[in-house]
């Protein structure tokens, strides 16, 4: 991953927040990412890559609990649209109904 392709996904797809606690877990993250690349027609890093890439560019999680976040980020942009709806469950048949025009069933 490069350092370039890292600042374009942020600038497209993150709003920092400096003043809250709540946050992006590490999934979501990378799932942001993975729609990210597919919209732009680049080939996704591996997550471990990902979190790497991130590491170096100072965004690292912070546990809470059993889990960890990203505190201060946020979702924005067509990727985040992307990401929602095919991780809502039963996404596939709606993603493939949307991406053929089709009405709702």
């Amino acid at each position: 991953m490069t350092v370039t392709q890292l600042g374009s996904f942020l600038r497209d797809c993150i709003i920092t927040h400096e003043t809250t606690e709540e946050g992006l877990t590490p999934d979501e993250l990378y799932g942001l990412y993975v729609s990210w690349c597919f919209l732009a027609n680049v080939p996704p890093a591996s997550d471990r890559n990902f979190r790497s890439a991130l590491a170096a560019h100072g965004i690292r999680p912070v546990g809470r609990g059993h889990h960890s976040i990203y505190p201060g980020l946020s979702m924005t942009g067509p990727a985040a649209t992307d990401y929602i709806l095919n991780s809502a469950p039963g996404a596939t048949d709606s993603a493939k109904r949307l991406d053929r025009n089709l009405p709702p069933e």
